[in-house]
């Protein structure tokens, strides 16, 4: 008796799972009325799960696991700030790789001149304690309440805010940034903070363009 009652109910599990796959499949070529029919079904029967699905931004990570390394983006070359390549008009920087495939190039912070590696997988741009120092954000006085990966591993950062950052003709304001606690970084990166911010942002081989 059991063992025909978990029959039944295993043949129940299998049709719905049927009805579900075959349902979708239609629906995503055609018929989506349908679809919304067999995905109501299949939420009734206890399988909404195949209907979820989760979009994610490549390089891009949560703020409590932000990805502070330098590997999302190849550079050659490093463009002051105040002063634009040959090859950028009209409020565009073009960086060129370097021998290890990272774009580098020198912002204008605050007075200051830092230099910054681009980074995509970065969300935020990300300060060394020592840059930090130099810009006079006195990092000694911030709260490290957030956690970030680095290179030397899961370090404690602050959240500040950048009044502007300009690379060569191209400024972006309030630009969100990450302070590293000393020691934990060696390299500041241009994360996506500054990045989304730009109209234009292409990588054509060796070549990276970013347009204000």
């Amino acid at each position: 008796m059991e063992s025909r009652s978990f029959q039944r109910l295993i043949a129940k599990e299998l049709l719905v799972w049927s009805v579900a796959l075959v349902g979708a499949y239609a629906t995503f070529h055609s018929f989506e009325p349908l679809y919304e029919r067999v995905r109501q079904a299949a939420t009734d029967a206890g399988f909404s799960h195949l209907f979820s699905f989760e979009q994610t931004s490549p390089g891009v990570s949560r703020f409590n696991t932000r990805v502070l390394t330098a590997s999302s983006l190849p550079l050659r070359g490093t463009i002051n700030a105040g002063q634009t390549d040959q090859a950028s008009t009209a409020r565009k920087v073009v960086l060129s790789a370097n021998d290890y495939g990272h774009f580098h190039a020198m912002a204008a912070i605050r007075g200051q001149q830092v230099e910054f590696m681009t980074d995509t997988g970065a969300t935020y741009v990300a300060l060394s304690y020592e840059t930090a120092q130099k810009l006079g954000l006195q990092p000694q006085s911030l709260r490290f309440n957030g956690r970030s990966t680095t290179a030397n591993g899961v370090a404690r950062v602050a959240s500040v805010t950048l009044d502007q950052v300009r690379i060569g003709d191209i400024t972006v304001r309030d630009v969100q940034a990450v302070v590293a606690e000393p020691g934990r970084m060696a390299q500041n990166l241009l994360g996506m903070s500054f990045i989304k911010q730009l109209s234009g942002f292409e990588l054509n081989g060796s070549k990276l363009t970013m347009i204000e």
